[in-house]
């Protein structure tokens, strides 16, 4: 993200358009006072070399009227979320630009990118199992409201739209750069010939991108315009459970399914007969996390799901970490079941654990999290493990999202999967979506907050900004570390096999 004081200009950097290099492009037209997000070190390098202005001002600025802030931006940042940290003149008088590009063709390059098919994931599956990634440009840039950007620049028509802003040199600059490239091949990529052969991955982008396909006039590849969005029917679920790392709003997300479907919907069940029956014990799940699904934690699972009379749902984000996909894949409720991963905003819940203390006490970590010491993990702990406390949430919360992205690319075809993101599923409209992937219609209520940390509201902001800048220099791609996982030979539910590189 750029904000530029000379050009009153505000860039908002979308996925895989070609924003980094329009990021160092128009970095050269920055003053000292302007705000520039890191990018990678080599994009950093690049950009120093061509004697350009580099990251300043993400985390302290001093605005044109001289008024001081210390807010964290950083890069590819909602513009929502950046609109709350902008003083409301600049906001509004600057213009706010973005990059769009055709999802049928920014899919391919994100398949590319992520290097899913070296790890041997068929593109048809990747787009099935991922859809999330075909929306998270409209959750940077929304298309329309107080947050959407000014000026949408067409990845098909760059030079055109990037000469209607009328800087002089910018064009220049930045169709002279090519940062990010070289990962796609060049030939046989095209949006024609791979949706020819995964038309399937064709409707998936047809519904996911319905509103910028109207908006932007976009066709699905050897289909007429009129052919292009496809409306989305949703499914209707018998049994309902969570994907969580914990901290997440999964006591919140028992509630509204509880309030909204108005089923059975409990958040852990705590009882004491109910550990080793209908909650999982300490040893289930240091067992999974050592020793795989063993013929005794099998058992735990055929008898839990066994119990379970429909409609029915559970967020208990502890299933999720000792065997509940690889549990539901084999039983007779599969094709009845949804699970949500519902996730949080990294920082804030990294944040979350460090007030409460979670990874200071080895029996709550063994209850409800991850330890650092068992082997069969995806994200490497070792280099977090100096940071103490800090390091192993981080690494936790990295080491959960690697294994959402695991499980859509093992299990994306057998399990039906639903993602949330709780800052959004907290909003009347962001319930209304999940509620509605989850078949549910008409009005929406909105529980109270549960479980919220009781930090000081100065020292958590303060803890979540540190542990932003953390997060935003690790750069870390949760899908390129479980696609790497698997094509290893490595598996969750198999015996441990040594720490992964990842």
């Amino acid at each position: 993200m750029i904000i530029c004081h000379p050009l009153k200009l505000i860039f908002i950097k979308t996925k895989k358009v070609g924003g980094t290099s329009f990021e160092i492009a128009l970095s050269s037209f920055c003053d000292g006072t302007s705000i520039i997000t890191p990018i990678s070190p080599d994009d950093e390098k690049n950009r120093a070399e061509l004697g350009y202005p580099g990251a300043q001002n993400h985390q302290r600025q001093v605005w044109p009227d001289g008024s001081e802030t210390s807010a964290g931006f950083y890069n590819h940042i909602p513009a929502a979320e950046a609109r709350k940290l902008i003083p409301q003149d600049i906001w509004d008088s600057y213009t706010k630009v973005t990059i769009w590009r055709d999802p049928f063709d920014a899919i391919i390059s994100r398949y590319y990118w992520e290097k899913a098919d070296a790890a041997g994931i068929p593109f048809g599956q990747f787009v099935q199992r991922f859809p999330g990634m075909l929306t998270e440009n409209t959750r940077i840039a929304p298309l329309e409201g107080p947050s959407a950007p000014d000026v949408f620049l067409r990845y098909e028509h760059l030079e055109e739209d990037v000469a209607a802003l009328g800087i002089d040199g910018l064009w220049e600059r930045f169709s002279s750069l090519r940062a990010k490239g070289a990962f796609r091949p060049k030939s046989g990529t095209d949006p024609a010939t791979l949706f020819a052969r995964h038309p399937d991955a064709a409707d998936i982008v047809a519904k996911k991108c319905a509103a910028e396909i109207r908006k932007f006039g976009y066709t699905r590849p050897g289909a007429p315009a009129a052919a292009a969005a496809i409306p989305e029917k949703p499914r209707t679920s018998d049994f309902i459970f969570a994907l969580s790392a914990g901290r997440t709003g999964t006591a919140w997300l028992a509630q509204l399914l509880k309030d909204n479907l108005e089923i059975n919907s409990v958040h852990e069940p705590m009882a004491v007969e109910d550990f080793g029956s209908a909650m999982p014990e300490i040893g289930h799940m240091r067992t999974f996390n050592t020793r795989g699904m063993t013929p005794k934690l099998r058992d735990f699972w055929n008898r839990k799901l066994d119990s379970l009379e429909a409609p029915y749902g559970e967020s208990n984000h502890a299933l999720g970490k000792c065997g509940l996909i690889e549990a539901l894949a084999d039983s007779s409720i599969c094709d009845r079941t949804t699970v949500i991963i519902l996730r949080r905003d990294l920082a804030k819940q990294c944040a979350s654990y460090a007030g409460r203390g979670d990874f200071t006490n080895l029996t709550v970590v063994w209850q409800w999290y991850l330890d650092v010491s068992y082997g069969n993990v995806i994200v490497n702990p070792a280099n977090f493990l100096k940071l103490g406390q800090i390091g192993w949430a981080i690494w936790y919360a990295l080491e959960m999202e690697a294994r959402y992205a695991y499980y859509l690319l093992r299990y994306g075809q057998k399990i039906n999967f639903v993602t949330a993101r709780l800052e959004e599923a907290t909003t009347p409209n962001g319930a209304a979506k999940l509620l509605a992937d989850l078949g549910h219609s008409g009005p929406v209520v909105l529980p109270e907050k549960k479980n919220a940390t009781s930090n000081p509201a100065d020292a958590a902001g303060e803890l979540t900004a540190e542990i932003r800048t953390l997060l935003n220099r690790l750069n870390f791609d949760p899908v390129a570390a479980a696609a790497t996982y698997i094509k290893s030979g490595r598996t969750l539910d198999a015996q441990a096999m040594g720490r992964a590189a990842a």
